[in-house]
């Protein structure tokens, strides 16, 4: 079994990329910086263990992921921040990056992969979002409005595949933001 993690370099996407290795999954762990990819790398006990540092807030580096990592039966879209302040005070471009990051690589990703595990009717996707996706987010409000989206899209796909029958399974995680 292969799987890819997104947002592998610290976190819920580092602890995901652990359990993974001890149910012996081969992985591919994709983040922004190589030197924490391969620090999380050293401290897990797999042998086929990729890293691809790699910024998914640039939409053509997703569709590179996807050409580059093909045939993984656990996609976990994990890649993700927050920007804290004012709306009227925040910075517009860090912003973008995480609408970017937060909502556009999930969509991309998922719907690449998706294909993929349609046409061979198994796979797991595993959609990252927040309890924040269900509730406004003063000081936060374009980080809760993210994880509202990825939440809505991971519900509609969701009932799409259970309408189809098919084998493909899509998941949502909603931690508690502190």
């Amino acid at each position: 079994m292969r799987a890819l993690v997104t947002g592998a370099s610290s976190g819920i996407g580092r602890d995901i990329a652990r359990e993974l290795d001890k149910r012996g999954y081969d992985l591919i762990l994709v983040s922004r910086d190589e030197k924490k990819l391969e620090e999380v790398k050293q401290t897990l006990s797999g042998k086929n263990i990729e890293v691809i540092a790699m910024d998914l807030s640039i939409s053509e580096n997703c569709k590179r992921l996807h050409e580059m990592a093909k045939d993984i039966d656990v996609l976990i879209n994990n890649a993700g921040f927050g920007v804290f302040g004012n709306f009227t005070e925040t910075d517009l471009d860090k912003e973008i990056s995480l609408i970017n990051t937060n909502i556009t690589a999930v969509h991309i990703l998922t719907k690449l992969y998706l294909k993929d595990m349609m046409e061979q009717n198994s796979g797991h996707i595993l959609n990252v979002a927040s309890i924040a996706g269900f509730m406004p987010g003063p000081l936060m409000e374009t980080y809760y409005a993210s994880k509202a989206y990825v939440v809505r899209l991971t519900e509609g796909i969701r009932a799409e595949i259970q309408k189809a029958k098919s084998n493909v399974k899509v998941s949502l995680l909603c931690p508690r933001t502190c």
